[in-house]
């Protein structure tokens, strides 16, 4: 990496030619296929798939190797939080995503389409936290956590026969799911919803509601259940989940406004998300104090300023805004509804 000592900007170089640092940059997305349907990633950095960078002037980049070019510099040594998107399939039970538990990582989601054949009224689903009335029908919140696991080792064993191939046991899994369901809760979502997932919150996104998903850049999960076949490992983790799951519900959080176009729409101790509402040519900077950002056009489109020329995005479309350009105007070209996120919004 070099400064050039007219701009102080930061560049490398990339395949003989100059690459700046310092200017936002699009992420462009990998499909990873699920049993329930899609996962589609614009940070992501696995052995399963990776992101990668448009570099103007170059092949695209995988994330890891653009950031490794300057691996202070970009993020500043951060690795950046997860974007991703949800797309379930909208057929039921089949397009459930696990019902799981995180222990350090967490997510928050805003919903951006429900798919009519699933959900006919425009309101989707998810199984959100534990169901209160069922909690309250025991003698205490220990044997309440035993006969949910009780139900949930009955679950799996149903599904281990049909996943070895027995047939024949439709009704008995039917049965068996449902009893496990009883114990959680569910919660409406409409275009437009924010659900906050913190730590030890059981959830599952149900069938047919596409989602983008902000969450804490780490892969750990702990799965209670699943109507379809775990293809990541070879068993469910119900007794660790269910002896340290939450049992009461979090309030559904309130928008924060943190300036004239945007509000904060949740914040949690490693990142946080805006949420901007701009009108054509409106503008708003970010505070630049904090060490990059991640940005998704949900509608209209945006210009992202820097140093140079800056980059404009259209809705689908994420971008990374280095820390050298986090305190340049974010500029509306025309409406947009963009969502922002980073360590300390």
């Amino acid at each position: 990496m070099k400064t050039d000592p007219e701009t102080d900007t930061q560049r490398a170089i990339v395949d003989g030619i100059e690459v700046s640092l310092d200017e936002p940059c699009q992420l462009l997305p990998v499909e990873i296929p699920k049993p329930w349907g899609r996962e589609i990633w614009y940070t992501g950095i696995e052995a399963r798939g990776e992101s990668r960078v448009r570099v103007p002037g170059v092949a695209d980049l995988p994330l890891s190797t653009y950031l490794a070019l300057a691996p202070a510099h970009p993020t500043r040594g951060h690795t950046p939080v997860l974007l991703k998107i949800l797309d379930p399939l909208p057929t039921p039970v089949l397009g459930e995503l696990y019902l799981e538990v995180h222990e350090t990582k967490q997510e928050v989601y805003v919903v951006t389409a429900v798919d009519p054949a699933a959900w006919p009224d425009g309101r989707g689903r998810i199984r959100y936290g534990i169901n209160q009335t069922r909690r309250q029908e025991f003698a205490d919140d220990d044997a309440f956590r035993a006969a949910f696991l009780e139900a949930l080792g009955e679950y799996e064993a149903v599904r281990r026969e049909i996943d070895a191939g027995v047939n024949g046991l439709a009704e008995r899994e039917a049965q068996a799911r449902e009893n496990c369901l009883a114990f959680t809760d569910e919660r409406r979502l409409g275009i437009g919803d924010v659900i906050r997932v913190p730590t030890w919150l059981p959830h599952s996104l149900q069938q047919g509601v596409r989602v983008v998903e902000f969450q804490t850049p780490t892969y750990e999960r702990f799965i209670l259940s699943a109507s379809q076949k775990v293809l990541t490992q070879d068993h469910w983790d119900s007794a660790h989940a269910v002896a340290n799951m939450r049992l009461d519900t979090p309030e559904a959080p309130e928008p924060d406004p943190v300036g004239e176009h945007c509000e904060r729409i949740v914040r949690f101790e490693d990142f946080g998300v805006w949420q901007a509402r701009l009108s054509d040519g409106e503008r708003f900077n970010l505070p630049e104090d904090i060490p990059y950002a991640v940005s998704f056009c949900i509608s209209g489109a945006v210009h992202l300023g820097g140093p140079g020329n800056g980059l404009r995005l259209q809705a689908g479309e994420a971008a990374l805004i280095p820390a050298a350009a986090v305190g340049f105007d974010i500029r509306s070209e025309p409406d947009c509804l963009l969502l922002l996120a980073a360590p300390g919004l």
